[in-house]
């Protein structure tokens, strides 16, 4: 692996039963970045002007000390996600193991990479610039704040959030609702579906 990883911290805080990880990844051949929230109840992705990719994982619950952030490349691609320890024994109850899992992903990445996130139930809350964003939920949340260049959101039942000063949008919900506050048109692209979530449009200052 080319990936060059700057800083790990990992931080355990017994008394409020929290597990925290940082990771400072730097590797300016990396053009794609994806995320798989399957495992996370939230995704926070933002960019900013430094060149480094950093990662902050907070883990809760009775299993939160086999619980790791996950960090692999293929290519020019970085994958990021998080779950169990490939040590991890399950305890045979599912009901039991989703009630103890609780993962929170903050991602900050450079301006202008394409970046690809896909789960299940994860509420994901985007800001920044980014040359294509697409995000495939299930019944998760999807919320963004004044993305550019390019945007793609699909769901099944999870409701879609916009708010922009300005972009061109195209929404569709099959059996949810459409719910318009004016948004004058820009530059920027969003390409909204649900099938039955709602999608809301905000327009911001």
């Amino acid at each position: 692996m080319k990936l060059f990883q700057i800083v790990l911290f990992v931080l355990v805080a017994q008394v409020t039963a929290q597990k925290k990880v940082h990771k400072v990844l730097l590797d300016e051949s990396i053009t794609m970045i994806q995320v798989n929230a399957e495992n996370c109840y939230e995704v926070v992705l933002e960019t900013g002007d430094n060149p480094a990719i950093e990662v902050e994982a907070q883990m809760d619950g009775e299993y939160r000390d086999d619980l790791q952030m996950k960090v692999s490349e293929v290519g020019n691609t970085l994958v990021l996600g998080a779950g169990f320890q490939p040590s991890f024994k399950n305890p045979n109850d599912k009901l039991s193991a989703h009630k103890v899992v609780s993962i929170a992903l903050k991602i900050t990445i450079p301006s202008y990479k394409n970046v690809q996130i896909f789960g299940k139930s994860a509420r994901v809350v985007v800001y920044g610039d980014y040359l294509n964003l697409n995000v495939t939920l299930s019944d998760g949340t999807c919320v963004l704040h004044n993305i550019s260049e390019e945007v793609n959101v699909r769901t099944q039942s999870g409701n879609i959030l916009v708010y922009a000063n300005a972009a061109k949008i195209v929404a569709e919900t099959k059996y949810g609702e459409l719910i318009k506050n004016p948004i004058p048109r820009g530059v920027n692209q969003y390409n909204l579906n649900s099938v039955t979530g709602n999608i809301i449009l905000n327009k911001t200052e």
